[in-house]
């Protein structure tokens, strides 16, 4: 096998061992976030709320076209398989422009969207302050995905670690400094500090990465001086990456309008979701990882005309989502009253003596559990989806099961009957099990087989002439 294709191994060993580097770094940039809340409970209990409400609300902006961008790493994958790296760079560039452009739209969203959204909300200044700085960084955050993709696709992973523990050193450092502020040094900012130290780290990982991409090696091997902005190009490789993107912002869209349904209905929803929602990006991190491995192992195999073996790392991935489970299982059968403390501040911490609370609470780790178990094999299988560029199916599947199988049900059921946290999160699990098992039918038809996302070494052009049935 040629040395490009050294990586490839469909086996769980195989697996886990390139997903590996991808989990830590998926970890670590979660981690950037589950820190901030960490700081931000510290300093209110109304700048954390504030924090969840606008920030997934950000994220499904600032998240969505990042997931676009980093649909550089299909193109990558599938090359790098074929074995025709002089396209490799030029695919990369066009990804690269996505984010450039995307300045266009996070300027104004930045100077004029919190307004529009968070105006008479119950923290509205602060859900401005932190939705705003977001937007402002978003295109940083698009470029360091987009030049992720290009190690990412070639199994390249372990360098993402050592960016990733950088950017949360930073992280640290500035959330310490810039949420309490140092008195006659710097001012305190409060919520909109998290949100810069936050995006700092970004920058940083896309600055370094940039840098690699243009290295001499990486021109002469891979053509990365190939930065033309190229229409055609642009054009096909945003029918892969939009999609994917968009469906990302609804769905995260559809988890914002959930935390405003649980704030409308008492603090004590909007509290224990807060827990349970910081818990579940903490953990995100496995299935984010194993995700990326997937596509990367799966696009190599597709583009190398193995496309048989993207059965096996199906199989390989469900065995490690399911380690993985079992030893989640374990952190929630935890006493609460060691795990919920980092999440509340000193005068909040008389919850953890009401029952009430404590009892909802584990009630609710239970279907937390639960959505993480599905929410990896859905994961799997939107990773083995995306490697072959049927991602338009993601989308509208995605999209549909959001509004029927989440929104729909909560809304309906918890909100106009108003019943209790628990019911909510349980029908989280029950969307998560839905969109799970569509995903799964339509990587077990086949139909993504029919696409052809890459021509031959002697084509000059990416050609999409099927993006799905």
């Amino acid at each position: 096998m040629p040395n490009s294709h050294k990586f490839l191994n469909s086996s769980v060993k195989g697996v886990f061992k390139l997903s590996l580097p991808l989990m830590i770094s998926a970890l670590a940039t979660l981690f950037m976030i589950f820190v901030d809340r960490l700081f931000l409970a510290r300093y209110s209990t109304d700048t954390l709320n504030a924090a969840v409400n606008s920030g997934t609300m950000a994220w499904a902006f600032f998240g969505g076209i990042g997931m676009a961008t980093a649909m550089s790493e299909v193109f990558v994958a599938q090359y790098n398989g074929a074995n025709d790296k002089k396209m490799i760079g030029a695919s990369v560039w066009q990804m690269i422009w996505v984010a450039v452009i995307s300045i266009l739209f996070f300027v104004p969203m930045s100077l004029w969207g919190g307004p529009f959204i968070y105006s008479g909300s119950v923290y509205a200044s602060m859900q401005i302050d932190y939705f705003s700085t977001l937007m402002m960084f978003a295109p940083a955050y698009a470029l360091m995905s987009a030049l992720a993709g290009f190690f990412i696709g070639q199994g390249k992973t372990k360098l993402l670690i050592a960016l990733a523990i950088t950017a949360n050193l930073i992280n640290i450092i500035l959330d310490r400094i810039l949420i309490f502020g140092i008195e006659g040094f710097v001012p305190e900012m409060g919520i909109k500090g998290a949100a810069i130290a936050t995006c700092s780290g970004y920058l940083v990982q896309a600055a370094i990465l940039l840098a690699l991409f243009l290295s001499k090696k990486n021109r002469q091997e891979y053509g990365t001086y190939k930065f033309q902005f190229n229409k055609n190009q642009f054009l096909q490789a945003l029918k892969i990456g939009a999609p994917q993107g968009i469906f990302y912002s609804l769905e995260i869209m559809g988890w914002a309008i959930f935390y405003e349904m649980m704030t409308g209905l008492s603090e004590f929803h909007i509290t224990i979701s807060a827990i349970c929602q910081s818990i579940v990006i903490l953990l995100s991190f496995f299935m984010d990882g194993l995700n990326k491995g997937v596509a990367a192992i799966a696009g190599n195999f597709i583009g190398a005309k193995r496309s048989d073996q993207t059965q096996k790392v199906m199989k390989s991935s469900i065995k490690l989502q399911m380690l993985f489970s079992s030893a989640v299982l374990l952190f929630f059968l935890l006493d609460p009253n060691i795990t919920v403390p980092f999440f509340l501040n000193s005068q909040e911490s008389s919850l953890l003596t009401s029952a009430e609370f404590l009892k909802t609470l584990k009630t609710c780790f239970l279907f937390v559990f639960m959505y993480i178990t599905f929410e990896g094999f859905k994961w799997i299988f939107a990773g083995l989806l995306s490697a072959a560029g049927d991602t338009l199916f993601l989308l509208i599947a995605g999209t549909f099961s959001v509004w029927v199988f989440l929104l729909a049900p909560i809304y309906f059921i918890v909100v106009k009957l108003n019943l209790s946290v628990e019911i909510a999160w349980m029908l989280s699990v029950t969307y998560s099990i839905m969109t799970s098992i569509i995903y799964y039918l339509r990587y077990q038809s086949g139909k993504w087989k029919t696409i052809e996302l890459i021509q031959s070494k002697d084509d000059s052009l990416l050609e999409i002439d099927k993006i799905t049935e």
